[in-house]
């Protein structure tokens, strides 16, 4: 054997062990993930549901966004991603409230990107004392009068949505943001699955979970 093969050989061995002391150990109920106690119904019909709980005024939601948004379309197709606003302070409440406006709107998907980007890279919008007269003058821009998104935020359907949005916050555990659901029984955040980088596997996991795999 010449030392060319011997030496691509013993690189791939290599390769090979490195591989396996950097795989992932099993996700563990406890550690990288909790479970809902008790387990809460679901919204998405026969499909398993992926909550992300967020706030357009979490920077840490910000950073995650491309990530859940790249997760989305990938998810396997008997799993559908669903946003959870939440409501820690008023300015929350008031995203929140803006949030659900849009989704009764038609128009909450396709400003979800800009939201953050005009908060966060184009300053648009205030994330400490937010005016729904300010945000809806943003969401204006997709077809929808801003005197119709104000009329629309103050409708029962919007309080009743707020009302029912704090008692499933609570109903799950959260008590930070990013925070994921899935399928009303487990939740983990970024830091438990051990990096936002394994978000996307751990939610993977736990559809498979529920699907019988």
């Amino acid at each position: 054997m010449s030392k060319f093969v011997l030496s691509v050989l013993l690189a791939g061995i290599a390769a090979l062990g490195s591989a396996h002391a950097q795989a992932p150990a099993a996700w563990e109920a406890g550690k990288h993930y909790d479970l809902v106690e008790p387990p809460q119904a679901t919204t998405t019909g026969d499909k398993i549901e992926v909550v992300e709980a967020f706030s357009y005024a979490c920077p840490h939601c910000n950073q995650v966004a491309p990530i859940v948004e790249s997760m989305k379309k990938s998810l396997p197709a008997n799993a559908e991603l669903v946003y959870l606003p939440v409501q820690f302070s008023d300015a929350w409440r008031t995203f929140a409230r803006a949030f659900y406006t849009a989704q009764a709107l038609g128009i909450a998907d396709k400003a979800h990107a800009d939201v953050f980007r005009a908060i966060y890279v184009d300053k648009k919008l205030d994330t400490h004392a937010p005016t729904l007269e300010a945000i809806a003058e943003f969401y204006s821009k997709y077809g929808v009068s801003a005197a119709d998104f104000l009329a629309t935020s103050k409708s029962f359907a919007i309080e009743t949505r707020l009302k029912r949005n704090d008692a499933l916050v609570k109903a799950y555990g959260i008590d930070g943001t990013p925070t994921f659901i899935v399928n009303g029984k487990y939740r983990f955040s970024g830091k438990s699955a051990g990096g936002y980088d394994k978000i996307e596997d751990l939610v993977r996991y736990l559809v498979a979970k529920e699907s019988g795999g």
